[in-house]
C-alpha cells in the first residue's frame, strides 16, 4: 500500500468511498422492502399491486392469484386474470443507486488528498492549494445526510393456478459519514513553511493581489490571518481567497461551503506542525450491509368474483455484514476485503397478507408485507487499525437488521381492455439501511397494451424525505405468444449530483425481465 503512486492511491480512495465498506454502527437497523426486480411494475413507477397480471403476484399481491385460472367470462375481470393457468417469470433482475446530499462532490475533493503528510515543496505544486481548499470545504461540510444507497435483486417466480412459488435474492448497501474529525487536521509543515510554500506558488503563478474579485469577507480573511499568528501574511491570505473564489466560480464548491472551507483551513494552519496531523485524522465512513435469499410460497382465494384474499409465507436466510472505514487511512482497501468475509447468517420467516376487490373498470387492493417484522442477527467485529500513532484494536458492533412491516394501498382505473391507470401509497414511513433516512412512496403508473408491444410510464415520490423530488419511470414490454421480455428505467427528473465534473441523477434504477404466461 505504501508504494502506490499518486494516481493509484487516488483511484483506491475513490474505490473506498464509492464502495463505502458495507459498514456498521451500534444502532438498530430497520428496512422496509427491496422489491425492485419486478420489471413491469418498475416501468409504472412501482404502482402495480392492483393490476399485477403475472407470477410477480407472489411478491406484489398474492390476492391476485385467487382470480387466476377461472373458466367463466366475468365482467369485472378487467386484466383477464382468469385466463392465466400457468406463468413463469423466468428471471427478473434490477439495481438502483441513490445519492443524497453532496456526497459526489465530497468524494471528488477528498480523493484528491494524499494520505501522506504535506511535506516541504508540496504546496507550491500547481493546483495543490486548490485541491487542499476543496478538500477543506468538503471535510467541513460533511454530515450524515451525505449518503449512498445501493440496492439490487434477482428473482424467479412461478404461478400455478391459485398457487405461487419462487426464489428471490436481494441486498442493500448504504454508507454515510459517521464522524467528522475536525481536530486532527493539522498539516505536516510548520506554519513558516506553509507561508514559504504559498509565497512560492503565488509567485510561480504570477498572482497579483488586488487583481481579482475575492469571495471572502473581511472577517473571513481575518480568521485565516489569525490562524497564521504572524504579521505580513496579507498576500498569502489573498492567494487563498483567490483559490476559494476560483472554486466557487467553477461550481466545485457552493457558496454555502465557503464558511466551512474557511473554518477548516484555519484549523489546518493553526494545527500545522503539531501532533493533530491530517495523517492521523479519524473521520470515518459508516455504512450498512444486508443481503437475503428467500423462498416464498403463496396462495390466493377468491371469495366471489369481486373479492379475493391471499397470503405469502417466506423462508428467509439473511446475512448481516460490515466493517468501518477511516477516510485518511491507507488500509481502507484491506477493510473492504475483510468486510466481504465478515458476516453473520440467520434464518427467519416472513409473512405477507393481501386483499383485492374489483368491479367493472376499477380495482382496489391492500397489501401488507413482512407483517411479523422478521429480524436477523448482527454480531461484533474486531478490527486492527494501523495509524502513524501505532496499532489500535477496536471492536465494532454490527447491529441486528429488522424488516419493517409496510402496508400499501392501491387503486386502478381500467378505461379500456388494454389500458390501465394505477396509483399506490405506502401508509407508513419505514427505515432503510441508512441512518435516519426513511421511505414512504406515493406512485402513479399507466400501461398501454398494443398487443405485441406494451408501453409503460410512471412516477413516484419519497414522501418521507425532501432531498429528491419526483422520479420519472418508463418501460417497454414485448409479447410474442406466451413469451414476454420487459425492460424498465427510472431517473430522478431535476435532482442531480456532481461527480468527477459530470452531473448524474440522484437516483437511477434499471430492470430487465423475461417470462411466459399460459
Amino acid at each position: 500500500m505504501n508504494d502506490l503512486s499518486g494516481n493509484g492511491a487516488a483511484f483506491l480512495r475513490r474505490l473506498t468511498f464509492l464502495s463505502l465498506g458495507l459498514v456498521c454502527v451500534p444502532v438498530y437497523a430497520a428496512i422496509d422492502k427491496i422489491e425492485i426486480s419486478d420489471t413491469r411494475g418498475s416501468g409504472m413507477g412501482g404502482a402495480v399491486i392492483t393490476t399485477v397480471n403475472d407470477a410477480a403476484a407472489v411478491n406484489r399481491n398474492p390476492a391476485a392469484l385467487g382470480f387466476m385460472r377461472t373458466k367463466d367470462e366475468i365482467s369485472s375481470d378487467n386484466t383477464q386474470l382468469g385466463k392465466h393457468n400457468f406463468g413463469w417469470n423466468v428471471l427478473d433482475i434490477g439495481a438502483e443507486v441513490t445519492l443524497t446530499g453532496e456526497l459526489g462532490s465530497h468524494i471528488d475533493a477528498l480523493a484528491g488528498l494524499d494520505f501522506d503528510d504535506f511535506e516541504f515543496g508540496t504546496l507550491r505544486e500547481s493546483g495543490k492549494l486548490q485541491d487542499l481548499v476543496q478538500a477543506a470545504a468538503a471535510l467541513g461540510s460533511l454530515n450524515e445526510k451525505d449518503t449512498i444507497l445501493v440496492s439490487a435483486s434477482a428473482e424467479s417466480m412461478m404461478q400455478i393456478g391459485h398457487f405461487g412459488i419462487g426464489i428471490r435474492t436481494y441486498g442493500q448497501v448504504g454508507g454515510w459519514v459517521n464522524n467528522v474529525d475536525l481536530v486532527r487536521i493539522g498539516l505536516g509543515l510548520a506554519v513558516s513553511e506553509i507561508i514559504t510554500e504559498l509565497e512560492s506558488a503565488s509567485s510561480a503563478e504570477g498572482f497579483t493581489p488586488g487583481s481579482y474579485q475575492g469571495t471572502l469577507s473581511q472577517d473571513q480573511k481575518q480568521q485565516i490571518e489569525s490562524a497564521f499568528n504572524q504579521a505580513g501574511v496579507d498576500d498569502v491570505v489573498a492567494f487563498i481567497d483567490s483559490k476559494i473564489t476560483a472554486l466557487v466560480d467553477e461550481g466545485k464548491i457552493g457558496q454555502g461551503q465557503v464558511d466551512a472551507a474557511v473554518d477548516t483551513i484555519a484549523e489546518m494552519i493553526s494545527g500545522a506542525g503539531g501532533v493533530n496531523r491530517l495523517a492521523d485524522n479519524e473521520t470515518t465512513i459508516t455504512g450498512r450491509g444486508f443481503g437475503a435469499v428467500e423462498v416464498p410460497i403463496s396462495y390466493g382465494y377468491a371469495i366471489n368474483e369481486n373479492f379475493s384474499v391471499g397470503a405469502t409465507a417466506k423462508l428467509m436466510m439473511g446475512l448481516v455484514y460490515g466493517t468501518q472505514v477511516w477516510v485518511f487511512n491507507e488500509d481502507n482497501v484491506g477493510f473492504l476485503e475483510s468486510t466481504l468475509d465478515s458476516y453473520n447468517q440467520s434464518v427467519n420467516i416472513g409473512v405477507d397478507l393481501a386483499a383485492m376487490y374489483r368491479i367493472k373498470r376499477a380495482q382496489f387492493a391492500v397489501v401488507g408485507r413482512n407483517l411479523n417484522s422478521p429480524t436477523f442477527d448482527g454480531y461484533d467485529q474486531d478490527i486492527t487499525l494501523e495509524t502513524a500513532l501505532g496499532t489500535t484494536n477496536r471492536t465494532i458492533n454490527v447491529p441486528d437488521v429488522k424488516l419493517d412491516p409496510q402496508v400499501t394501498i392501491g387503486a386502478s382505473f381500467i378505461p379500456a381492455k388494454r389500458w390501465v391507470l394505477e396509483s399506490n401509497l405506502d401508509l407508513f414511513e419505514t427505515g432503510t439501511i441508512l441512518n435516519n433516512y426513511n421511505e414512504q412512496r406515493l406512485s402513479f403508473g399507466t400501461e398501454v397494451d398494443l398487443s405485441v408491444v406494451q408501453l409503460r410510464l410512471g412516477t413516484y415520490k419519497n414522501l418521507a424525505e425532501s432531498d429528491i423530488g419526483w422520479v420519472l419511470t418508463g418501460g417497454l414490454g414485448f409479447q410474442l405468444w406466451a413469451l414476454s421480455v420487459d425492460a424498465g428505467l427510472a431517473l430522478s427528473i431535476d435532482d442531480t449530483v456532481e461527480f468527477d465534473g459530470t452531473e448524474y441523477p440522484r437516483t437511477a434504477q434499471a430492470n430487465i425481465g423475461i417470462g411466459m404466461t399460459f
